[in-house]
This record gives structure tokens, sequence and C-alpha cells, in this order.
């Protein structure tokens, strides 16, 4: 039996549903406007790396690594973009007229990635309520601590954490509100052949602290059957409308063996021919990227198709690079009057051959998967679940003709007197929180504590999550 109180709960996979006609459908996001084009003198061709979003109060907060693809004297640092609402964004001036963070000169190393996350552990100090991961190579990965987000410090005494992995990519870390603990999520290698690294494969690998300090050995990623692909740069997260469940849009890792025919129709192929010419797979591999989810950050449902497509061929797309979403996301408001706000995630464009430029794309709150029901009525039962509050409220979308009507019923399948299909009125909407009534009545107060079956009908209808308040 499950105990979901009134936490909001989400169709992400099938350990709600005991039985169902209907189909869960993914939900790919909407590409929006550009936000922000590195094209600053102090911008490398790289510039954009590994975005990540905090929000911190009124502010929204999008890291960044700067780099160049080619010039290996650019001096690489972490830097930030501000913005009060999500979709416009600004280059703060915060060393020398740059919008330099964190510059790992000043502590004698280089940098890979700089993964900050705002750490709401509640025995956290102050002037350590931001921390962050940075990469250095395969075996080093620093931790760092700032009051504000802009000030960096070294914890530690400057020195790695004693934990194994491959930290050139990204690695990101976050105070886990449900489970009370840091987890960490990193990347490494498997099925390593001849001792040569790129010919294995990437692998994500989750860890966990009490302290932020020491570590538990790195474990892979359960999930289940399927084929072993590779997978990095995680973008793993607690979901901020349901932290119980944490999300990830983790990129798929794709290097084809050599040239083909498809390679001379993609975009500018003798600038893809001489970035073979450094390495193979710069110009042979190819990225996008999944959706996946879990609800004990080990065992993960992932989709099987891409979650982010690299899109129509244009001058700088279809390259490796493509389709790395943020670590984070931001509520941002519609451009509809009236309408709910979205979730906005992030993602760079115009890998190698820049200036790169950050694309806001949209998402309809909860919206990742939904329980779909095309235009013949379907019929899905809940596991056995007991909730607390008075009313029902549904993240739902119907067609004009489309409908859902919701059933209550007792662990033994018995209808809840006054809770019937007959007794709900009927459902066509598009809202976050249409509050469900039977003969016009929201009230299930009484039924809260109980076992309860929840049963839908449902025609031309999307039920993305649904929430007891």
């Amino acid at each position: 039996m499950l105990a979901i109180r009134n936490t909001r709960q989400l169709f992400l996979d099938s350990n709600l549903i005991a039985r169902s006609t209907a189909a869960l459908r993914m939900h790919s996001p909407s590409p929006r406007e550009l936000v922000h084009t590195f094209d600053a003198p102090d911008d490398g061709n790289g510039s954009g790396s590994y975005l990540t979003l905090l929000h911190d109060g009124p502010t929204y907060l999008l890291y960044y690594l700067s780099w160049d693809m080619y010039d290996s004297s650019f001096k690489r640092s972490a830097r930030v973009l501000t913005s009060l609402d999500g979709i416009r964004w600004d280059r703060p001036n915060l060393r020398n007229g740059i919008n330099i963070v964190f510059d790992p000169a000043d502590y004698n190393h280089g940098i890979d990635n700089f993964i900050p996350f705002i750490d709401q552990n509640p025995a956290c100090k102050l002037d350590e309520r931001f921390k962050a991961f940075s990469g250095l190579g395969w075996n080093n990965l620093h931790a760092y601590s700032s009051p504000d987000g802009f000030h960096w410090s070294p914890m530690f005494d400057n020195k790695p954490l004693a934990m194994e992995g491959a930290f050139d990519s990204s690695n990101l870390c976050f105070w886990d509100t449900v489970r009370g603990r840091y987890t960490a999520y990193i990347r490494n290698f498997h099925d390593i052949p001849d001792g040569d690294v790129n010919r294995g494969i990437r692998d994500i690998r989750v860890s966990y602290s009490d302290d932020f300090e020491h570590w538990t050995e790195p474990k892979l990623l359960d999930y289940g059957s399927g084929d072993d692909i590779p997978l990095y740069v995680s973008a793993a997260q607690p979901y901020f409308r349901a932290p119980e469940y944490f999300v990830a849009f983790p990129v798929r890792y794709v290097e084809h063996p050599a040239w083909s025919p498809a390679f001379d129709q993609l975009s500018n192929p003798e600038h893809r021919k001489y970035r073979i010419s450094l390495h193979p797979r710069y110009g042979l591999a190819v990225t996008d990227c999944l959706f996946m989810s879990t609800r004990d950050g080990e065992h993960w449902q992932k989709s099987d198709e891409a979650f982010l497509r690299p899109g129509p061929v244009c001058d700088k797309s279809w390259v490796y690079g493509d389709c790395y979403l943020s670590v984070g996301m931001a509520a941002t408001p519609s451009d509809r009057p009236g309408a709910p706000d979205e979730i906005s995630l992030y993602a760079c464009e115009n890998h190698w051959n820049g200036p790169k430029q950050i694309r806001r794309y949209t998402l309809r709150a909860d919206g990742f998967m939904s329980l779909h029901a095309g235009g013949a009525q379907t019929f899905t039962e809940t596991a056995t679940l007991t909730f607390e509050g008075s009313t029902l409220e549904l993240n739902v979308s119907t067609s004009a003709v489309g409908s859902v009507r919701v059933e209550l019923a007792d662990a033994h399948g018995r209808v809840y007197e006054g809770f019937s299909f007959n007794d709900c009125d009927d459902i066509f909407t598009d809202r976050l929180d249409y509050r469900v009534t039977w003969n016009g009545s929201a009230d299930v107060s009484k039924l809260t504590g109980k076992p309860v079956r929840m049963r839908f009908v449902m025609r031309e209808a999307d039920l993305y999550s649904f929430r007891f308040v």
C-alpha cells in the first residue's frame, strides 16, 4: 500500500498503476527563443558548457564554463548570467568587467567543469550556502563553497575528494530534502577494452554523504533490462514540484565508426572533416538526450527514445555537444496572458564553430510524461494507496470532445458510496489544478487514511499528475 499523504504523484512510470489500457507517453520540450550569445571578446568558442541553473530569492543564476575548443592557451573559468524571470539574461560585471565567479588559477590548478547547487541542508553554515563540484581530469574532484554564489573558496584544504570517477565531464550534487543526505551523480566508464577509456561505455554513478566530505563508493545506476548504452552528463535533480522524484536528462553518446554518406548531408561537412583530423570522434560522434526518473535515486526508468533531438539540419547542428540540457529548471511565465507558469530548460547550440548560443525550451508543469488516452476510451486503476487531504486535484488536459471521470474504490475493489464514475462530474479542461467533484462536491475528507484504489476512464486526454490537498 502506498502512503502518498498530500504529495504530488506523477505518471512517470508504472509504479502507481495496477492495470491500464492507457499508455504512458513522454512529452518533449518545445524550442523557444535564443536567450544569450557568447560573443564577448573574452568568450571562447566553447563557452556555455555545462549550464547550471539556480534560483536564489528573486534572482536566477545560470552558470557555465568558459573555454575554447581549439586554443589550448585559453584560460578556462566558471562564469554566470543573471535574470529576474528566467527569460531575459544579463552578463554581470564581477571581475575586471567580466562575469567570472571562479578562476581556478587562483588555486593553482585547472578546471574541466563547475557545477554548483544551493545547499538545503538545515545544518548548512551560512557562509557555505552555495556549494560546487569542480572536476579536473580523470581522478580529481574538488569541492568549493560560497556565501552568495559569486565568491567561492576551496573546501577541505583544497584537496580532492576521496572518490573514484572520470571527472572531466559533468559531476553534480544536491541535498536530498526527503532522505536527508547529499546525493552525487558522477561520470565514469565501464567495459573498457584494452585500457582505451574512450572505447569504454560512458556511465553515471551515484554516491552519498552526510557531511559533503566523506562519500560512499559510487555505484552504477540500475536501468533494469535493455541495452547498455553510453550515458553521461546526467543533469539529475529533484523535481522542484515533487522532490520525492528525481528526474534526469542524460546525454546519449553515439560515435559512428566511419564517415558515411549521411555525414555529407549534415551541417558543414568540411568543418566536420577538420574536426576528425584533430580526433575522429570530434566529427563522427553525435549526441541527443533521454528522459529518466527515479523514486529512490538508484533504480531509474529511462525513455527508449530521445527526449530532445538535435532538430533540423542547419549550419551548425548535428554535432557532438547537441542536447546537453541544463542542470536545474525554472518556473517561468507563459507568453499567454493568464496561463500558468511553464518549466524552462536551457541548452547550447553552435558547438565547435561558434559563437555558441543558449536556447530556452519549455514544458508544461509536470509535463515530462502523461497517462494518455486517444480517441478510444481507456480504463486505469491505481495501486492501493492512502492519502491525506480533503480534495483531489488533477493536472489534466483534454480535447474539446475529450473527457475524464474518476472513481474511488476500497482495497477490494468496492466503490465507495458517492464516488462512482456515475457520481463523478464530467471533466473537460486543460488545468494544472482541476478540482474533481462528485455530484457537485469536491470533499473527499471522509476517505482520508482509508485504503483507496483510484480509477480513471479517459478519452482524448492526458493526465500528468494528481494530488490530494
